[in-house]
């Protein structure tokens, strides 16, 4: 059994209405596609768990035509689960590539600021086949390929919104670099909070993923 992991990058004028407005929106932080199905009648249905802003998706969702319905299911203040019900998205988008081809698609499908990390299963044959539609209208890396064996417990599952935000600005600042380029009170004047805030939000965050590490 095969698999393949790749990071899309799709162009913003290809994506569907609803979710070029959530990569447009610094209130929602990730989400994880958990299941799809297309219905006859061409709807997409679909699960999500989200980190982020609950309000503002209901804002976002409540203001695209394209979308039919729409229930959250709150976990906390920052993350939920989201059913929504979508249309138009067959045939005028990158979501072309995944129903024209015969693999599996193995959840969850992450999507983090317009970049979309995704595993497939099928043969080597059909990837190429979904690399090739996708690069139409998206940068595609392939991340790993190779046999399938299951994937481990997830770490991200033990961090808050805040700490995987704070772990995403200490990295895009260059504070886990080696050298390190970043500072403590450059996250903190990305997170618009105070050095101490930060220093305690990465240390929690670190604390989960090290345990999370060593335990597995």
């Amino acid at each position: 059994m095969r698999f393949i992991d790749l990071r899309v990058e799709p162009e913003v004028n290809a994506l569907p209405e609803l979710d070029q407005q959530l990569a447009q929106s610094d209130a929602i932080v990730r989400e994880e596609l958990l299941n799809w199905r297309m219905s006859e009648d061409l709807v997409l249905n679909h699960l999500t768990f989200v980190h982020g802003d609950p309000d503002s998706f209901r804002t976002i969702h409540a203001d695209t035509e394209t979308v039919q319905a729409h229930r959250i299911a709150r976990v906390d203040d920052e993350r939920f689960y989201a059913y929504v019900q979508q249309t138009g998205v067959h045939g005028e988008s990158w979501w072309t590539a995944f129903l024209s081809h015969d693999f599996i698609q193995v959840p969850p499908v992450i999507y983090e600021d317009g970049v979309v990390n995704l595993t497939l299963l099928g043969e080597f044959e059909t990837f190429q086949n979904v690399v090739d539609d996708l690069s139409v209208d998206a940068k595609v890396s392939v991340e790993s390929v190779g046999e399938y064996h299951g994937q481990g417990k997830r770490v991200i599952d033990r961090l808050t919104t805040r700490q995987l935000r704070a772990l995403r600005v200490a990295a895009e600042c260059g504070y886990y670099a080696v050298p390190r380029h970043g500072s403590l009170a450059d996250v903190a004047a990305e997170l618009e909070c105070t050095e101490s805030t930060a220093s305690d939000l990465l240390r929690r965050a670190e604390h989960e993923v090290v345990h999370a590490l060593l335990t597995a």
